[in-house]
């Protein structure tokens, strides 16, 4: 029996493998990070979220769980069992694997935000962008740089967002992995453990924020201070 998939959910599912592939680029270091840290200082480097294949092995979880949610909106509504596995009785959500509100926005936000404000300030400080903190030859005041002083990180935020209400979900493709009898109990902990996450990443996003800027203010003195008390951090015209 040949297999029947729609146009529509075909398009859901090549759009999420996108979206993944995208941020599998957007979160990959554009150059080595091999050079010693600044005197200024860089926390981020000791965590080693800076080495060659961290991101790899970060993104795996999400690309097994890209994968998944793909398979589920290309077969849905007639998924096998196979597939879905615990999903029907921990109340897998139709609204994550069809287009909805729920997919379409955060697949817009990743493709057509996250992403760009990544790759675009890969490819306008070239060699300078590090994962690791390194001293820039230059100060670049232009292009994007010219409304936002850390659009890589806005991009970040966005990603990281975007992605866990895309395929992080616990009523998504998580809700067919974990167990009925237990499923309560991990909604439970993870909901608790949701406001410690989040947390700990804005301090480490603004730990590296203060580095950064700490960085650049000794490297270029008052030329820094003048772009740096005119333009926006992370969002233009606002913060």
């Amino acid at each position: 029996m040949a297999l029947q998939f729609s146009l529509s959910q075909a398009s859901l599912a090549v759009a999420i493998l996108g979206s993944t592939y995208g941020t599998y680029l957007a979160l990959s270091p554009p150059n080595p990070s091999e050079h010693p840290a600044p005197s200024t200082g860089d926390s981020v480097r000791w965590l080693f979220l800076t080495r060659k294949h961290t991101t790899k092995v970060v993104l795996a979880p999400l690309g097994l769980l890209s994968l998944h949610t793909a398979s589920l909106a290309l077969h849905y509504p007639n998924i096998p069992p196979s597939l879905v596995h615990h999903g029907i009785e921990n109340g897998l959500n139709p609204d994550l694997i069809t287009w909805s509100a729920a997919t379409t926005i955060p697949l817009a936000l990743i493709l057509c935000a996250g992403v760009p404000l990544r790759l675009v300030p890969y490819a306008s400080l070239g060699k300078n962008f590090t994962f690791a903190l390194k001293e820039p030859d230059r100060l670049k005041t232009t292009g994007i740089y010219q409304y936002l002083q850390h659009p890589s990180y806005s991009g970040l935020a966005i990603l990281m967002i975007s992605n866990v209400a895309l395929l992080g979900r616990l009523d998504g493709a998580l809700s067919c992995w974990i167990p009925p009898n237990i499923y309560e109990t991990f909604c439970s902990w993870a909901i608790r453990l949701l406001p410690l996450t989040i947390s700990g990443i804005m301090f480490g996003i603004w730990t590296r924020v203060s580095e950064e800027e700490k960085m650049l203010k000794r490297a270029f003195g008052k030329e820094w201070e003048s772009w740096h008390a005119g333009t926006a951090r992370f969002i233009p015209f606002i913060l």
